[in-house]
């Protein structure tokens, strides 16, 4: 696959579950094929999506108080493709593309995600909508976000839009990833369905081994490791890095290895605590993109921000889609809100 020496390189699923146990058997019922009113809650309070198409073929952050959902029901969900933003030549085409979105709600840590086909329509008055079409929805914890203190904006006034180059990453590709405290890692399986998945830490939690290779830590997560698995059958990955509080981000093309070399892990502990597998990169292109989107929406502007009580708590909406409304669900909710507060005290 890559050209590197690939110490401690996990091939197999079998060796991947040895170090990451199979998730409780209730986890896989969290996917809902169809909006349900919790999915509509989140969309509808989403200050941003991201949208990661397939085949590389981008990622893209819709400002969503700006030009809001148009169509959330069933599997269905229309956007406003963003003015000024290029559409893939693939979409421009009349294809399908398989893709996932992240709604993100502004000042709340856990998230929606959802997997399925993208495609483009062209509507009267010369907009241009993405329709998604879902395989599954689904809710995503807030541990990525705490790891990074997501919501803090940090003081980034550099502007890094213009850059791109092949696999070697510039000086300011480079400066970009030991400031950014989070990711996110666009993933396909052998079939090509796409998974979006964040991973956040301390500001350049992100290793550059050298200027062409990057280790990305991973850290204890929900155990479904879909972006795992998916490198082990598709190495072709995606890796977004963003700054809180600015517009600019760095999008990394490359191909993946999963690590288990202590010695190249120790740099990343965090609280003396050693990761035990990793993520190696390497890149095949950057670059650099403006995404104003990101700050025009008001994602790191208090005044947006939602309070926890505004919302039905993660707890409850993910208990209720593992195990329905009824007693089950209720108690459920108690289980997985002991569990949650659990993992937001042991993040390492």
């Amino acid at each position: 696959m890559l050209d590197v020496m690939q110490p401690g390189r996990i091939t197999a699923l079998s060796d991947l579950r040895k170090l990451i146990a199979e998730p409780p058997a209730m986890m896989h019922r969290r996917l809902q094929r169809q909006i349900d009113d919790y999915c509509l809650t989140v969309i509808r309070n989403a200050s941003v999506c991201v949208v990661g198409l397939a085949k590389q073929a981008g990622v893209v952050f819709v400002n969503l108080r700006a030009t809001p959902v148009v169509t959330a029901e069933a599997e269905r969900v229309d956007l406003v493709w963003p003015a000024g933003v290029d559409l893939p030549a693939s979409l421009a085409r009349g294809e399908t593309l398989n893709g996932s979105l992240y709604f993100i709600m502004p000042g709340i840590g856990f998230a929606l995600r959802a997997n399925g086909r993208c495609s483009a329509e062209q509507v009267e008055g010369g907009e241009t909508r993405l329709a998604f079409r879902a395989d599954a929805f689904f809710l995503h914890c807030s541990r990525a976000k705490v790891r990074a203190r997501f919501w803090e904006p940090r003081a980034d006034q550099l502007r890094y839009a213009d850059g791109a180059g092949g696999g070697t990453l510039s000086e300011d590709a480079l400066t970009f990833i030991s400031r950014s405290p989070y990711v996110l890692i666009l993933t396909q399986d052998s079939a090509g369905k796409t998974e979006l998945s964040p991973r956040g830490d301390p500001d350049g939690f992100v290793l550059a081994l050298d200027r062409s290779t990057l280790l990305i830590p991973e850290r204890p997560g929900n155990k479904v490791a879909c972006t795992l698995t998916n490198i082990l059958l598709h190495d072709a990955v995606t890796v977004v890095f963003l700054i809180p509080g600015s517009a600019d981000v760095l999008v990394v093309n490359g191909r993946c290895w999963l690590c288990t070399e202590q010695h190249m892990l120790m740099p990343t502990a965090v609280q003396g605590k050693t990761p035990k597998l990793g993520m190696v990169l390497q890149v095949d292109e950057f670059r650099f993109q403006h995404s104003p989107a990101l700050v025009e929406a008001g994602l790191w502007s208090k005044e947006t921000h939602l309070r926890e009580s505004d919302i039905p708590s993660f707890s409850k909406m993910l208990a209720e889609h593992m195990n329905g409304r009824g007693l089950l669900g209720k108690a459920t909710t108690l289980v997985v809100d002991a569990v949650v507060k659990h993992d937001l005290k042991h993040l390492y």
